[in-house]
């Protein structure tokens, strides 16, 4: 098939572009979570802060007060306020330690990374959870936790200019940081250490003005982080990424230190245990494997064909959604991975529809046209929900899931043996992550040979949920751009009128 990208104009950058300014944008909409204190002078704002603390610990607070308040940012794989299940990292972390403490969260999402930090020092929020570097520059106002993720500084770079190898090979450039970013620090430190090094540092207000400055040539080069910098990759081909720069840069939850240490300490002892317990590496995996894997041109297309292709079946995938309790989007992308959502598709294995669906598990479904694409497409959700309800119980969202498409492309009889593969070598196999790994040992001729329905591609499976998760997490970044374009509209009218 044709790759229709390069035949549009507008459409070329326009939905790769809004697709990743959904991602970044989002907390100019979502302002009006936030109040601005009246202004006090800072010496008396620090005295209240501090006696706030003073005779009641800040864990105890918390407690007492039942939320806990974080501040934090819209950013891709850290926290997306999805209107039917919120997401990201930051977002299952922090979600995992109020339980711990026994509250509930209040996200405080705010408009750039200088206002997370100023609202944490006012003690507006308790913590501040939004994807930040340990900055050495701000340790001496704030405390940062124990490192849950370690990135990489990479260079972004216009395709109309040569890719730069190191900052050497930018001499006499203008380099682009988003603004409140602890790089700015790193690159100034760069800059005084060598003296034939000339830099102009600038600042684009967020993520979203600098990524545009870049493609509209307004930009030549850019610093970001390598997961910001991956899921740019995927969504768009005029922006490319350069060379890794510096050291690893730790990521990790900030606290203020006008307040005492109850909350930070706790917060300590909960990323020991996430760590002691794997489940911190299975959450990382959970919102980046997919995107490692994701072939660029694949998302490309998939945001091209977003465009142009799904709109007839959309409200078809919410009715089927809402009818068996599956995200809508999951389904959708479900479609797009078995058919690229082509009504009339069909495979060389007798696959029909959208939905692929075989006709011996279209009879099981009572399903009479499988090239009917409304009756595709909700046979195909109750076929998966089907499945679910075959996974064992233990299995938590969104894993159980997971594993309900696995048995959906390979069949439940193979997911039954990568299950109990998983569980005879000491794995957990209610976890995506864990039966992954065992999924493509079912080509293996040492192992298949002593399983009950023998050989199949499992990588093939394995590619087919990564991809589907991949799909699933730009549909609801999709999704929230078009919440947050309305919002922004809102308020402009709100403007205007006033």
């Amino acid at each position: 098939m044709t790759d229709p990208v390069g035949q549009r104009g507008i459409g070329r950058w326009l939905v790769p572009l809004l697709g990743v300014g959904a991602l970044f944008v989002a907390p100019l909409a979502w302002w009006t979570l936030t109040w601005l204190p009246e202004e006090r002078p800072a010496r008396l704002k620090a005295i209240d802060v501090a006696d706030a603390f003073r005779h009641t610990p800040q864990l105890d607070q918390v407690r007492s007060r039942g939320v806990l308040r974080v501040a934090t940012l819209i950013e891709p794989t850290l926290y997306i306020p999805d209107s039917y299940r919120p997401q990201g990292l930051e977002y299952d972390l922090s979600q995992r330690f109020a339980e711990r403490i026994g509250v509930a969260v209040e996200y405080h999402v705010m408009p750039g990374i200088d206002a997370v930090y100023q609202a944490l020092e006012e003690n507006r929020v308790d913590l501040a959870a939004a994807g930040l570097q340990i900055d050495p520059v701000r340790e001496s106002h704030f405390r940062y936790g124990p490192p849950y993720l370690t990135v990489h500084r990479k260079l972004l770079h216009s395709t109309h200019r040569d890719a730069p190898s190191s900052l050497a090979d930018l001499d006499g450039e203008s380099v682009a940081l988003p603004a409140g970013s602890a790089t700015r620090q790193w690159l100034e430190r760069q800059v005084a250490a060598d003296r034939r090094l000339r830099l102009t540092i600038h600042e684009e207000p967020d993520k979203v003005a600098l990524l545009q400055g870049i493609r509209q040539g307004r930009i030549d080069y850019a610093v970001t982080l390598s997961h910001i910098a991956l899921l740019t990759h995927k969504l768009t081909d005029e922006v490319a990424i350069a060379a890794s720069v510096g050291a690893p840069v730790s990521l990790a939850w900030a606290f203020s230190r006008r307040a005492d240490t109850s909350l930070y300490h706790e917060a300590r002892a909960f990323f020991a245990e996430t760590r002691r317990q794997r489940e911190l590496k299975s959450l990382v995996d959970r919102h980046y494997a997919q995107f490692e894997r994701l072939d660029e041109s694949l998302s490309r297309r998939f945001l091209d064909d977003l465009e142009t292709r799904a709109a007839p079946y959309l409200d078809t995938f919410r009715r089927a959604g809402e009818r068996y309790d599956i995200d809508w989007r999951l389904l959708a992308a479900v479609g797009y991975q078995e058919s690229k959502w082509e009504p009339d598709a069909v495979s060389h294995q007798g696959a029909y529809g959208l939905m692929q669906i075989t006709l011996p598990t279209a009879r099981g479904l009572g399903l009479r046209d499988p090239t009917n694409p409304v009756r595709n497409i909700m046979s195909g959700a109750n076929y998966i929900a089907q499945l679910r309800d075959q996974v064992p119980e233990e299995a938590t969202e969104p894993d159980r899931t997971y594993l309900a498409l696995a048995a959906y492309n390979v069949g439940i009889g193979h997911l039954k043996d990568a299950l109990e593969l998983t569980r005879d070598q000491g794995g957990d196999p209610t976890s995506w992550p864990d039966v992954r790994p065992r999924l493509l040992q079912l080509a293996d001729p040492a192992v298949y040979r002593e399983l009950r329905y023998g050989y199949a591609r499992g990588s093939e499976t394995v590619n087919y949920v990564e991809n589907i998760r991949a799909f699933h997490d730009l549909m609801i970044w999709v999704s929230t751009r078009e919440a947050m374009l309305a919002a922004r509209e809102a308020e402009d009218d709100d403007t205007s009128t006033n």
